[in-house]
């Protein structure tokens, strides 16, 4: 599969160039969902310890959160409790190197906004950087998206949600008669 070649050449090398190849085969993928919940849902299969099920539901994920931090986060800590380092360490890695690739799309300036699949990876990277999120707002310029984040330290940072947007506005050009 294309996006399996793809994400193994992004981890094997976590350029800007191939983290910017796999996102845009997730953006073009069918199941990319950038507004679902079911991480969220997948969060209560580890609140109640349920690790097996976690990693079982995990291929429902993908391709949709195949570039989400804390998807590979969660399955780091799912696996670390069944008692399997290694994997949880190759999973913790996933996670790093999803990171920088957010990361490598800019400076998270208004001018070099942060490249995001999805809010959630916002506040990944806010959590990755120790912050906390005082206010967000939504801001639009020349047919683009993003949301401002302002952080407790007084720290500013920019994320172009596009095309999360662009897919939520197809899908509810769908949805309406």
């Amino acid at each position: 599969m294309a996006d399996e070649t793809a994400f193994m050449a992004f981890l094997q090398n976590p350029s800007r160039e191939n983290f910017l190849r796999v996102r845009s085969l997730v953006v073009a993928h069918e199941g990319y969902q950038p507004y679902s919940n079911d991480l969220e849902e997948a969060e209560k299969l580890l609140e109640t310890a349920d690790w097996r099920g976690f990693l079982e539901a995990g291929p429902r994920f993908i391709p949709n959160h195949l570039l989400t931090p804390r998807f590979h986060l969660m399955r780091s800590y799912a696996l670390s409790q069944l008692g399997e380092t290694d994997d949880a360490e190759i999973e913790t890695a996933m996670y790093i190197t999803c990171m920088e690739g957010i990361r490598s799309t800019g400076d998270g300036s208004e001018q070099a906004p942060w490249l995001v699949l999805r809010t959630s990876d916002e506040y990944d990277v806010l959590q990755h950087l120790g912050l906390q999120l005082v206010k967000q707002s939504l801001h639009s310029k020349a047919e683009r998206s993003f949301d401002r984040l302002e952080c407790d330290d007084g720290s500013v940072f920019w994320f172009d949600i596009t095309d999360p947007f662009r897919k939520l506005s197809q899908q509810f050009k769908i949805l309406r008669p």
